[in-house]
């Protein structure tokens, strides 16, 4: 996948890209959106999200949140049309006691952003992400951690090592049954996940599935190619504790990891969640602090696994 300058664009007659979204907020929206789109609509997002760290983002590598300065970091609200095209849930228990189930409204999820330069290329850091055993990997964030790959892990990886990947010329419909995923297997890989957090703030919760899916291939920033791995993740339904007083009713994510010079990736991770108990609320300067040190306490975690300063198990 890489994104053509306008003029060969329209040379070559190929249809005109539509315009990269501006900012933060209408870049990660149009991400969560357009995940599964073509090319050309994929590119701009991607585009949408570089321009970004360009004009603004470059300025939080690395650095942590405080209660003060969260406000930097926090991005807007998911659109309906972000979410749609998921294969969610369409009313969320909200209440286990009184067994509430209203309609979703992903407006009540809160999102931050982290951003981290890790010690890793962009294909090796895409490989440690794959791995079906994130609860090694992220020791501090799961207790237990399952996946099932619902297309061939191996083809995936392979198309990073040889830069080879599928063209995308139309929408991919990756939820519908007839949707063949072994014929873009070079290019996305989607999974299912059985999470089972470690505690946060004394609440306990039990394991629940989540969504997870990939995309990677090669963009033209600037002068240079970069290759590129994202990540988009959401839970189907809510998430409870088996005391019926916490829970997680929303959480969705987009992440973008690129190529660096001098084998470093930068990732960009932005993180939408709805909590539930716990007396926080989900858009409290709290909430929201632990967000984004918890989102970039995760890459430096990543970055010390891949640099050798960490070890962990092989698979």
């Amino acid at each position: 996948m890489r994104a053509l300058p306008m003029l060969l664009l329209i040379a070559a007659g190929c249809t005109k890209p539509p315009p990269a979204p501006d900012g933060l907020d209408a870049s990660a929206n149009y991400m969560m959106e357009h995940f599964y789109d073509d090319e050309l609509k994929f590119d701009a997002g991607i585009e949408g999200f570089l321009s970004w760290y360009d004009e603004e983002g470059a300025a939080l590598v690395d650095e942590g949140a405080t209660l003060d300065t969260v406000n930097s970091y926090t991005v807007g609200d998911l659109t309906d049309a972000a979410v749609d095209h998921l294969p969610l849930d369409d009313e969320i228990l909200i209440d286990f006691k009184k067994d509430e189930w209203p309609k979703r409204d992903p407006q009540l999820a809160k999102g931050v952003v982290s951003l981290a330069l890790m010690d890793c290329t962009w294909d090796e850091s895409e490989r440690y992400l794959l791995r079906p055993d994130q609860h090694i990997l992220f020791e501090e964030t799961f207790e237990g951690y399952e996946r099932t790959y619902l297309s061939d892990r191996d083809v995936y990886e392979q198309a990073a090592l040889d830069a080879d990947f599928n063209a995308v010329k139309d929408d991919l419909l990756p939820f519908d049954a007839a949707f063949d995923r072994e014929a873009f297997g070079k290019t996305l890989l989607m999974t299912e996940n059985m999470v089972d957090p470690t505690a946060v703030l004394g609440a306990n919760m039990e394991p629940y599935p989540m969504n997870l899916d990939l995309r990677h291939g090669e963009y033209e920033w600037g002068d240079e190619t970069v290759g590129f791995s994202a990540i988009i993740t959401y839970n189907i339904g809510a998430a409870w504790g088996s005391s019926g007083a916490n829970a997680l009713l929303q959480s969705y994510s987009i992440e973008l990891n690129v190529s660096r010079p001098g084998n470093k990736t930068l990732r960009m991770l932005t993180v939408w969640a709805e909590p539930k108990g716990g007396g926080i609320d989900a858009d409290s300067a709290l909430a929201l602090n632990y967000a984004v040190n918890k989102a970039l306490g995760s890459s430096e975690r990543l970055s010390e696994v891949c640099s050798g300063e960490v070890e962990i198990a092989k698979e």
